[in-house]
């Protein structure tokens, strides 16, 4: 009987590698990440299976789960350009002119303009986050939103159930915001283990107030993000938007909202032109058809005829998009990387370096910014257009978590980023990969792990 059982397993185990085999074959991925699986499954054959069904099945599980993003006027045909073509036919929202665009890097600016834009809304507050940290920043936004919930403000507060929690954790911290009459949910919380990977995870940032004003870009509410007086607080990017491309933002939130609550809220009227900011929504993740940013950053690439500047905290790109910055610098673009010198964890530090080597050995300058954490997600290209969100440049934010970025179209605020950007590679130094063939070894090694990132 222990012998029938034993074989029983073992042929079970046996389907299953296979199963996975099949849908590996199957589905379109880079060719690392088919080696990564591929070795996971040669050395923990009886454990790999349960790992992909977790960590692997990238938009299986979200289309399992969330329905595909839809956008009114998605379909509309008004950008002909070849990066304008591809997100038409992704179901993208439309460019919409008409915006007023402004950013800062200061967190001391981001914290003035939530609070001013919380002071000034009348009408509602819903805000969108990946982390909701439990520090005095958290709490005084608690109170200010409570504040508002009482003056009778629509209030609701998204944040992801693995990146904020400590926050899930302590159920009390809200209680004050709902007694008041608000609303809080988390995206894809523990207690909801089957709605998805437990690794594909709500990476974006809303932040909307009436029908007005929206901030965007990779601050998280926490206290690193909006308070100057923070022991190493961090170096971010933060752009407020007025105008026509709210109701883009504004219907992602109400989609997201309706997968994490079940409660649909209605839609209200696009806001008028109030700027010159051409500006367009591109949001990608397991609820997306194609791997939207990805694709976008990559044809922008390819098209670029000038220069390259990209400013991410993590530089782990997947193999598209490391051939396309290294046919960039091939094809003698100008090519900038700013990423700060000591990221926040160790694993993105190890698995980046194969990276940087061969974008330096491509000619391409990296500035390694020394004085605190560079969390700042912006992609300009020939100084024409720029592209800032919340997308870091590695496998998690491109291929795997639901992200959104937003095309800037605005002479004036292209001209003063490129200033803003040359102000912090000043407080850079530059790159210099190990000189080891040890070094080297290493950093192909890590790079097996890479997918995972």
């Amino acid at each position: 009987m222990t012998l029938a059982l034993s074989t029983l397993l073992y042929a079970l185990f046996v389907l299953l590698n296979l199963a996975v085999v099949a849908h590996l074959l199957y589905t379109r991925r880079p060719t690392q990440s088919l080696i990564f699986w591929t070795l996971i499954l040669l050395l923990l054959p009886f454990l790999g299976p349960f790992l992909y069904v977790l960590f692997g099945s990238r938009k299986l599980f979200g289309r399992l789960s969330k329905q595909p993003l839809t956008f009114d006027g998605a379909t509309a045909p008004e950008d002909t350009t070849p990066l304008g073509r591809m997100l038409a036919r992704c179901a993208m929202p439309p460019a919409r002119p008409g915006n007023r665009a402004a950013f800062t890097f200061d967190p001391a600016q981001a914290r003035d303009w939530f609070s001013e834009a919380i002071e000034n809304a009348r009408e509602r507050i819903w805000l969108e986050s990946y982390i909701f940290a439990t520090d005095g920043t958290g709490r005084r936004l608690i109170r200010a939103l409570a504040d508002k919930a009482r003056q009778g403000v629509d209030v609701r507060l998204l944040i992801d159930g693995i990146g904020s929690l400590p926050a899930w954790l302590r159920p009390g911290l809200f209680r004050d915001l709902r007694e008041a009459g608000g609303h809080v949910a988390f995206f894809q919380p523990l207690s909801h283990p089957l709605r998805g990977a437990p690794d594909l995870r709500n990476h974006r940032k809303i932040y909307l107030f009436d029908n007005h004003t929206l901030l965007v870009g990779g601050i998280n509410l926490a206290s690193e993000y909006l308070d100057p007086d923070a022991p190493g607080h961090w170096v971010d990017f933060t752009c407020r938007v007025s105008g026509p491309v709210l109701a883009d933002h504004e219907a992602l939130f109400r989609q997201d909202w309706a997968w994490a609550t079940g409660e649909r809220l209605p839609a209200t009227a696009v806001p008028p032109p109030i700027g010159e900011a051409l500006m367009r929504l591109v949001p990608t993740g397991p609820d997306t058809r194609e791997d939207t940013v990805r694709d976008a950053l990559v044809q922008a690439i390819v098209c670029a005829r000038e220069e390259v500047l990209i400013v991410t905290p993590y530089f782990i790109p997947d193999e598209q998009i490391l051939q396309a910055v290294l046919i960039a610098c091939k094809a003698g673009v100008r090519v900038r990387l700013l990423t700060p010198e000591r990221t926040d964890n160790i694993a993105s530090r190890l698995g980046r370096a194969h990276y940087m080597r061969e974008l330096a050995e491509a000619g391409a300058e990296i500035g390694c910014y020394t004085p605190t954490m560079l969390h700042a997600k912006v992609f300009v290209i020939d100084r024409r257009f720029a592209l800032v969100g919340s997308a870091n440049l590695d496998y998690r934010s491109m291929l795997r978590n639901y992200e959104l970025m937003d095309i800037v179209l605005d002479a004036e605020f292209i001209a003063r980023l490129q200033d803003e950007v040359d102000r912090l590679w000043r407080d850079s130094v530059p790159y210099a990969p190990a000189d080891s063939g040890w070094a080297r070894m290493g950093e192909n090694l890590f790079r097996l792990f890479t997918p995972m990132m």
